[in-house]
């Protein structure tokens, strides 16, 4: 499932979850506008309902023009400074009406905490008619969200830096040391990958280094120089492992990715492979090119269309 999907399906279920609260304060609130002490009623009601709310910093409501009715209103003050200010250029404004009462807005970075929030609105009706829109700025890392697993599987590719790809062909490949011992590079890294505990390796041939990640320790990397990842004395750093059953590449493909990652370093001599990655337990493999572009596919899309995009 695309990212864009993952994040309107967690959007769906906090609308779910939050919609029926926020439903009944908005007519409690009604109530209160239509008092004669309506504005104090209002802030009042409001309060007392923030201090119960575990992930909101911040409640306020607006007439159906957009002016602000009620205070700023956090868990611990009423503001009432910013009354009367018009609010009709938020982008929430003309998202609620009697038909479409609950809107939830894209998360942003709020200007008080500078964390991640985003905003809740319900209309404000009395008698079908809309009267105001009550407001509510929750905290993102606080709001009840769904587990939800981000895959990887699809093909990305990101472009670079403008400038470097315009001086494309102003720029010739340069033989790099890991270049001269390409073969034996792979071969160590097969090694690695398939017997020794690496279950992800990132190979930089322009500057002749590797970073690697093992099972034992998946939260550091490790950096190798040219001299270390050429040398067989590398092996005795990583004691053996079996093959995780949960790897989602067969160990057999390892060497095919790899092989073609030395193709696509000498493939041409102003586009080429700059950095390959391989992951085993994700199924990744991510490319940057002497562009500055970067593609990311699984290695199963990246085997079966080698020919058809890289060749």
């Amino acid at each position: 499932m695309q990212i864009s999907a993952l994040i309107n399906k967690q959007k769906d279920f906090l609308s779910y979850e939050l919609e029926g609260g926020f439903r009944q304060l908005a007519q409690q609130c009604a109530h209160a506008m239509d008092n004669a002490k309506s504005l104090n009623d209002l802030d009042d009601l409001l309060h007392t309902h923030m201090k119960k709310c575990r992930y909101a910093n911040l409640t306020y409501v607006l007439d159906r023009f957009g002016v602000q009715l009620s205070a700023n209103i956090d868990k611990t003050q009423i503001l009432t400074d910013f009354q009367g200010q018009d609010l009709s250029a938020r982008p929430f404004f003309n998202k609620v009406s009697v038909d479409h009462p609950f809107y939830l807005s894209d998360a942003y970075i709020s200007g008080v905490t500078l964390k991640p929030c985003i905003s809740a609105v319900h209309a404000i009706c009395v008698d079908d008619a809309l009267i105001g829109m009550l407001v509510f700025d929750l905290e993102l890392n606080k709001l009840p969200l769904l587990e939800q697993k981000i895959g990887n599987d699809d093909f990305r590719q990101i472009k670079g830096d403008p400038e470097i790809r315009s001086n494309l062909f102003n720029q010739n490949r340069v033989s790099s040391a890991m270049d001269q011992s390409i073969d034996t590079v792979h071969n160590i890294a097969t090694e690695l990958l398939c017997e020794l505990g690496v279950f992800h390796i990132k190979l930089h041939y322009a500057s002749s280094r590797a970073t690697v990640w093992t099972y034992d320790d998946p939260y550091n990397y490790r950096l190798h120089v040219l001299d270390e990842i050429i040398s067989p004395n590398i092996c005795l750093l990583y004691p053996k492992k079996p093959y995780p059953c949960s790897a989602k590449v067969p160990h057999e493909q390892i060497k095919q990715v790899l092989d073609r990652f030395k193709i696509m370093r000498f493939m041409d001599e102003n586009l080429y492979l700059k950095t390959g990655s391989l992951n085993i337990m994700n199924g990744i493999v991510g490319l940057s090119f002497s562009c500055d572009g970067n593609h990311y596919l699984s290695v199963e899309d990246f085997l079966a269309n080698f020919d058809k995009i890289y060749a």
